[in-house]
C-alpha cells in the first residue's frame, strides 16, 4: 500500500510517499500559515496532484499541529497556526478524493520513532519535537491512541516548569514551550546578543565560545532537563526521543539531559529512562502519519 503523507510545521509541510513503512520519496514546501486555512489546504491538494496522478495512492495521512479529534479528522485546536474546529480530513478528502486520516503531529513523529526508529524495541516510548513549539507524544506496544481524548493527550509543551514564568502562547505562563521551543531559543538568543537571531545560530554562537549564547543554552537545557525528568516521572517509557529542528543540536542536549534524568528521576536504578536523539530524522512525522493508515488496516482485519 502506498500512502501520501503530509507533515504540518509552523515554517514548513514535509509530504511524500510512504510504502511499507519507508519514505520512498519526499519533498519540503513552506506552510505560509498566514495565508490562512483554505490556501493551506490548497497548497497541500495542488502539491499532491501530480504524485496521485503517478501513483498508486489509496489514502492520505496528515501530521497536524495543536489537538486532534483523530476519529473526524478534525483539528480542535491550534495555537500556532490559528486553526480552530476545521475538518481538515474531510476537506482535503475532498479536494484530493481520497480518504483522510489526520493525528497531532508530534504524536505521528512518536509513532514512526516507536515502531521503526529510535525507539524500535521497546514497549513504551515517549517523543519531545522540538521546533516551533514543543509537541509530544506517547507510545505503548507500538499503538497510538485515537480516541477522542487519547488523541489530545501528551501535551508536553503545555506542561508547567516555571509557575509564573514566561508568557506562553496558550496563554499560561511558565510552560515548557516558551523555554524549549526553537521559538524560544531565537527570542532570548537575540536579546542577549542584541541582534536577530535563529536557534541554530544561537547555539552555533555558544559553541565558539559566546558567553551570552552560552547563558541562553544553559537556560534551555535545564528547562528541557525539568520536561524530560516530569514526563519520565509520570509515563516511565524506556526511552524519549528527542526531534525537530533542535535535535541537530543532540551532542548539547542529549549529555545534559541524561544527566538530569539519572540523578533526578524517582528510582533510575530500577528502571532507567534515556534520551536519545531520533533516527527517522525529518521524515519521522511521514511515516507515522502513513502509519495511521496501518492501524485502521489492523483494526479493520
Amino acid at each position: 500500500m502506498i500512502t501520501l503523507a503530509f507533515d504540518m510545521g509552523g515554517t514548513r509541510i514535509k509530504y511524500g510517499l510512504v510504502k511499507d513503512a519507508k519514505a520512498v520519496w519526499s519533498d519540503v514546501c513552506e506552510t505560509h500559515v498566514e495565508e490562512g486555512y483554505e490556501a493551506v489546504v490548497a497548497r497541500m491538494a495542488a502539491l499532491a496532484a501530480p504524485l496521485l496522478r503517478q501513483e498508486t495512492v489509496r489514502a492520505v495521512g496528515v501530521a497536524a499541529p495543536g489537538l486532534i479529534d483523530t476519529g473526524r479528522g478534525t483539528v480542535c485546536c491550534s495555537n500556532n497556526f490559528g486553526w480552530d474546529g476545521r475538518s481538515l480530513a474531510r476537506d482535503l478528502g475532498a479536494e484530493l478524493s481520497r480518504p483522510v486520516r489526520v493525528a497531532n503531529d508530534a504524536q505521528c513523529a512518536a509513532l514512526g520513532e516507536a515502531r521503526y526508529g529510535a525507539g524500535r524495541g521497546c514497549s513504551r516510548v515517549a517523543m519531545l519535537t522540538l521546533g516551533t513549539g514543543v509537541g509530544g507524544g506517547f507510545v505503548c506496544n507500538g499503538r497510538g491512541e485515537a480516541d477522542g481524548y487519547g488523541s489530545m493527550a501528551y501535551i508536553f509543551g503545555h506542561t508547567v516548569i516555571d509557575l509564573g514564568g514566561r508568557q506562553c502562547s496558550c496563554g499560561r505562563r511558565g510552560c515548557l514551550e516558551a523555554y524549549a521551543s526553537a521559538t524560544a531559543v531565537a527570542r532570548q538568543g537575540s536579546q542577549a546578543l542584541g541582534r536577530a537571531q535563529s536557534a541554530k545560530e544561537v547555539f552555533e554562537a555558544a559553541r565558539a565560545g559566546n558567553r551570552a549564547a552560552r547563558a541562553v543554552v544553559d537556560d534551555f537545557l535545564e528547562a528541557l532537563t525539568q520536561g524530560t525528568i516530569n514526563i519520565a516521572n509520570t509515563l516511565r517509557p524506556q526511552k524519549i526521543v528527542i526531534g525537530g529542528g533542535m535535535a541537530a543540536s543532540a551532542d548539547m542536549i542529549l549529555p545534559a539531559v541524561n544527566a538530569g534524568l539519572e540523578k533526578e528521576v524517582y528510582g533510575y536504578a530500577f528502571a532507567p529512562v534515556r534520551a536519545v536523539r531520533a533516527q527517522l530524522g525529518d521524515l519521522a512525522g511521514i511515516v507515522g502519519a502513513a502509519a495511521l493508515w496501518e492501524d485502521a488496516e489492523t483494526d479493520k482485519g
